[in-house]
């Protein structure tokens, strides 16, 4: 498993969503050192659960600052967190299902890796980009 890292070419310029990426990176990283590694099932399944809980809260965060600055693509942008969130309710069935078997752990890395970077890099970067064309920011 290739750790995740950080890189400047995933900043927003929007301190208070990047901290919040950087957190989710860091997640993401527990669970899949967790599953690589077979930690265990109850280690595996705090560090998906955190995950899972720590996306809903940074998706409900930023939609509430899309809703209250009136980011005109709310609509599409809480649609691809549904689909993530969705996923993620998946991986977990997956886990409870059947432990952390090599798929799993690959659809960690792989799957929700670049959906992580895609989705910072190009729907994330807009509404950046909303933000600091009209001077707001977030607290």
């Amino acid at each position: 498993m290739k750790r995740m890292e950080w890189s400047e070419n995933l900043a927003l310029g929007i301190a208070l969503i990047d901290e919040q990426h950087k957190t989710w990176i860091g997640h993401l990283n527990d669970v899949s050192t967790a599953l690589s590694s077979a930690q265990g099932p109850t280690q595996i399944a705090k560090t998906l659960s955190f995950l899972i809980d720590y996306t809903g809260y940074h998706f409900d965060s930023e939609e509430q600052y899309m809703t209250k600055h009136g980011y005109p693509g709310l609509e599409q942008h809480r649609e691809k967190h549904a689909e993530l969130r969705q996923t993620l309710t998946d991986l977990q069935t997956d886990f409870d299902d059947e432990g952390a078997t090599g798929p799993l752990a690959k659809a960690v890395d792989t799957f929700l890796g670049n959906w992580l970077v895609q989705h910072i890099q190009d729907v994330d970067q807009e509404f950046g980009t909303f933000l600091k064309e009209r001077g707001i920011e977030l607290k």
